[in-house]
Formats: C-alpha cells, sequence, structure tokens
C-alpha cells in the first residue's frame, strides 16, 4: 500500500502516476479543509505542455482522512515545508515495515523526519518536474516526468513502471544538494515575477542567479558537502555556462528537463498569493551553513530578507534591474 499525503501539484502528478501505473493499491490522505472539493473530482488529471501529449486522465484513488499506517508500506509526503510540521505531529510511530518518502525541497526536511523519527526508514525523493497546481486533483507538468529515489528498494523503484514516469535510484544526499543549487533561482524568480527562462537569458537576473549559485557553491565547498547536480556537468562547469555559455544554459535546460519558456517555479505563485514559501529551506540553508562555518552568504541572506519581507503582502514584483540592484550584484559579476 502507498498513501500519499497531500494532493498539491506534486501529490496530484504522484497519484495520477502511481495510479496509471497500478503496481499497488493506493489511498490519498486529504485535509478536511480539502475533503469537499476533491469528493466532488471523479478523476484525476494531469496536463502535459511538453511535446503535444494528451492529458493523463485517471480514476481518483481512495481518499482517506486517517494516517493509519498499519497496511502501509511507502508514506509519500507531498506538502509544503511549512504544512510539514502539521503532518508529522499527526502521524503515529513509524512501523518497522513502512518506509517514509518525502517529496520536499531541501535537506530540511529530512533532517526534521531524522530527528522526529529516529531510526524509521527513510528514502527521500527529488522531484525533476515542474508541476502546476490547477484545481483540485488536477494539475499541470511543464517538463519531463522523472523523480529521483534515495534507496534500491526494487518494489519502490518499479511503483511508477509503466506509467511514463522515469525513476532513477541515487545514493546519499549529494542529489538532494544539487537540487538546491539548481533551486536557488526560485526565489529570484518568485522577487520578479519571472519565468526560468528569464531567469537564465536575461542579463540582469541571470548576473543574481550566477552571484546566489556561486557564493553557495563556495560554502557548500567549504563545509566539504558532495553535491551532484541534476544536469551531467560538474558544478564548476555550470557555473562557467551561467557565465560565459550565452543561450547554451537554456538550451541545455530545456534539452534535459523540457522546461517550456512560459515555465515558472512554484515560489512565484506563493508569492503572488500570499503564501509561505520555502526560501529558508533552499537559500536560508545556504545561509545557516554559512553562519555555522563562522562565514556570510550576503546575496543569499538579502534574498531571503527580501522574500520574507513579501510574506502576505503580495507585493508588486520587482524589476529585474531593480532586483539586481537591491542584491547588490554587479552586472558584469
Amino acid at each position: 500500500m502507498m498513501l500519499i499525503v497531500g494532493a498539491g501539484a506534486v501529490g496530484t502528478i504522484l497519484a495520477a502516476y502511481a495510479t496509471r501505473a497500478a503496481k499497488m493499491p493506493l489511498r490519498l490522505y486529504v485535509r478536511d479543509i480539502d475533503l469537499d472539493a476533491v469528493q466532488g473530482v471523479e478523476q484525476i488529471c494531469v496536463d502535459h505542455v511538453l511535446g503535444g501529449r494528451p492529458a493523463l486522465r485517471v480514476a481518483k484513488p481512495t481518499l482517506t482522512q486517517a494516517l493509519d499506517l498499519s497496511d502501509v508500506r511507502y508514506l509519500v509526503i507531498c506538502v509544503k515545508y511549512p504544512d510539514l510540521a502539521s503532518v508529522l505531529d499527526a502521524l503515529p510511530a513509524i512501523p518497522l515495515h513502512c518506509t517514509v518518502i518525502p517529496t520536499l525541497n531541501g535537506v530540511g526536511a529530512l533532517r526534521r523526519l531524522h530527528e522526529r523519527f529516529p531510526g524509521a526508514s527513510v528514502a527521500p525523493m527529488t522531484i525533476m518536474f515542474n508541476g502546476q497546481w490547477l484545481a483540485p486533483l488536477h494539475a499541470r507538468i511543464t517538463t519531463k516526468p522523472q523523480v529521483l529515489v534515495g534507496s534500491r528498494d526494487a518494489t519502490l523503484l518499479g511503483a511508477f513502471e509503466g506509467s511514463g514516469m522515469a525513476v532513477e535510484a541515487i545514493e546519499g544526499e549529494a542529489a538532494i544538494w544539487g537540487k538546491l543549487l539548481i533551486n536557488l533561482g526560485h526565489a529570484i524568480c518568485a522577487a520578479s515575477h519571472a519565468t526560468f527562462k528569464d531567469l537564465i537569458t536575461h542579463p540582469d537576473l541571470k548576473a543574481c542567479y550566477f552571484r546566489v549559485f556561486d557564493e553557495a557553491a563556495e560554502i557548500l565547498g567549504r563545509a566539504n558537502i558532495s553535491v551532484v547536480l541534476p544536469i551531467p556537468m560538474p558544478v564548476r562547469v555550470y557555473q562557467l555556462l551561467l557565465r560565459r555559455g550565452g543561450p547554451l544554459a537554456w538550451w541545455l535546460a530545456r534539452s534535459r528537463s523540457g522546461l517550456q519558456a512560459g515555465s515558472y517555479p512554484s515560489m512565484v505563485a506563493d508569492v503572488t498569493q500570499g503564501r509561505p514559501t520555502e526560501v529558508m529551506q533552499l537559500n536560508g540553508e545556504i545561509v545557516t551553513l554559512a553562519e555555522r562555518l563562522g562565514r556570510d552568504a550576503p546575496i543569499n541572506r538579502r534574498l531571503c530578507e527580501l522574500i520574507n519581507a513579501m510574506a502576505g503582502a503580495r507585493p508588486k514584483p520587482l524589476t529585474p534591474g531593480e532586483l539586481r540592484q537591491r542584491l547588490g550584484v554587479d552586472l558584469d559579476a
């Protein structure tokens, strides 16, 4: 049995692909506040932007409001970080037969899980696709459907077989840190309401992203933390690509992950709708790590301060030039 907690974009997409694969029974946990809306939907629908693929429509899985793990082999947690504490508080002790699979960005969720449930089997899942929530049990995926799983469990790795969702096994936390590095640009997009393409092609935004990435890579290096990027190249090569590669960085993003010109990170929607963001689990993780080393990460710190100041305010987006100036980044950085 697989139990997916969270019916946002990631939870909806994973539930749809797992239902299509039909490798094991599936339940979807929904909150009281969402129950009426979800009960009124007959199917899960995932729209595909990439390659003109038809929408994936599958029967709605069994809904539950109980976190009973007695028959659950895989507990997949698909909530945003601000909601993680309430989920952990509601969970019973993790049985020996159950593996917890957090899908949250960054390493903070993994750390909290180990602290709360020491000894529990945990297999982090790194979400490589870009998903957008449209309506209850209706999401859009704008990139290639792919996940990385920190496990060699053959049953887990085969849970999506035949569905179109690519699954790759990884070791350790290097890939989680690698995705965190790439995702540091999400806050730049959120502050300026920019797309992924804007982030790596607009001169002002690209200069900000390079400095944020470069600063973080230096801190991780000083902390002796291994990093494996979600693209097949070393960190230093990617840094050079960002700085001197011209349109090559965007071409690589499109060819590797299927990013489309209008794709944007979910943090953009979080800011525009006045919701809490995950900036502290991304850029804030770098700031905290720098402090532990007795150092500073000023560009990431200013970006955290900027996004946190926007919380609940639904502010007017900054222009790329305004953002670059606020972060103290030179255009020829």
